[in-house]
């Protein structure tokens, strides 16, 4: 169905990537900010992370809910208070929506889970599942903390590629190859048996998205004829997951995990890095202040850029010819609006009708 779909639409033009360097340009690469705590990042120096105006929108499903649903922070941990081994509970290191972060002695740090967020189950079968790979930090522990539950990971020094980019966006080209790279490691694990299938994920989501009823049916039709698969999917695959450090990769944040084939992952990942709303708060403005249409500009193209060189890259590196890719990308935009992301829905519902046109006429 490529040829079905209008031509604006497709998320990635099938144009060779150059495999020399980019010229420098400023890149916003995706959501950085998945709505959960980057559990292991450390060694990032915040003077260096790049302007804030490059900060993109949140991309996880579970800041759908309204505000005023969240559950009330609980105060920190304290310092200090014991877990197994006399390993002490260090300084919170970080914040997410879902669950905080902090230090586990020297060479770990436990993601503590808030109340009313079950994520820690996918998350620890995944991270169970990818021991040995070496694409994700080690589940060390599960824990239990003042009736939080927590996962006690392995501390993975590094900067998560979002920053990378920010700092050093002329490797725009070098990060897209190890994006795709780590994203085909990563699918040629086996999901774990007690993981959600991914159809069933999606299918939950077009049925809480703000839709008429002709595109929820239209959605809900190719999703019913979409493969199920037995490979581990990330579900909320893009740069603020992907922890660059030394010669090491690790993939982060995994309470999205669920099985699938590949596709579906893939199509997810392409969804993020091509239309996730990368500027939620700065305004068209010139020189009194923000990016300025010229700058704006520069961060489109050096964005076009990394999601076409992921794209290729993966599908060069595909055991196989992909398939279905065109469905998994109209699946993925209908569940995306479940988000409530108000800066893309007008554009996702425009390519959700002209891709129902192409599909279905």
């Amino acid at each position: 169905m490529t040829d079905s779909i209008p031509a604006d639409s497709t998320p990635v033009e099938p144009t060779p990537v150059e495999s020399g360097s980019a010229e420098p340009s400023p890149v916003d690469s995706g959501p950085a900010d998945s709505g959960h705590v980057e559990p292991s990042r450390v060694d990032s120096d915040p003077a260096d992370s790049g302007p804030a105006d490059l900060s993109p929108a949140d991309s996880s499903p579970a800041d759908s809910s309204p505000a005023d649903s969240s559950p009330v922070e609980p105060p920190p941990v304290a310092p200090g208070t014991a877990g197994p081994n006399g390993v002490g509970i260090g300084p919170r290191i970080g914040v997410g929506r879902e669950a905080e972060v902090y230090a586990w002695g020297p060479d770990a740090v436990v993601k503590l889970y808030r109340s009313g967020f079950d994520g820690h189950h996918n998350e620890a079968l995944a991270l169970a599942g990818l021991a040995g790979y070496r694409v994700a930090p080690a589940l060390v522990d599960v824990v239990t903390r003042d009736g939080r539950p927590g996962l006690v990971l392995e501390r993975v020094a590094g900067a998560d590629m979002l920053d990378v980019l920010r700092r050093r966006p002329w490797q725009v080209r070098a990060l897209a190859r190890t994006l795709a790279e780590t994203h085909l490691a990563v699918h040629e694990v086996l999901g774990p048996a007690d993981l959600p299938d991914v159809r069933q994920v999606l299918a939950a989501r077009i049925d809480d998205a703000t839709l008429s009823r002709e595109l929820r049916g239209f959605a809900l039709r190719l999703l019913d004829g979409l493969p199920s698969g037995d490979r581990l999917c990330h579900g909320d695959y893009h740069p603020g997951n992907v922890m660059v450090g030394g010669d090491r990769v690790s993939v982060i944040d995994w309470p999205n995990a669920a099985r699938g084939v590949p596709e579906a992952d893939h199509a997810r990942a392409i969804l993020l890095l091509q239309w996730a709303d990368p500027l939620p708060a700065a305004p068209y403005v010139g020189r009194r202040g923000g990016p300025g249409l010229a700058r704006r500009g520069l961060i489109a193209a050096g964005r076009s850029m990394l999601t076409r060189g992921y794209a290729l890259t993966y599908a060069d590196g595909a055991p196989g010819e992909l398939h279905d890719l065109e469905s998994w990308l109209v699946v993925h935009a209908a569940a995306r609006l479940s988000e409530g992301v108000a800066a893309e829905r007008a554009r996702l519902l425009d390519w959700l009708v002209r891709a129902q046109h192409a599909f279905e006429t």
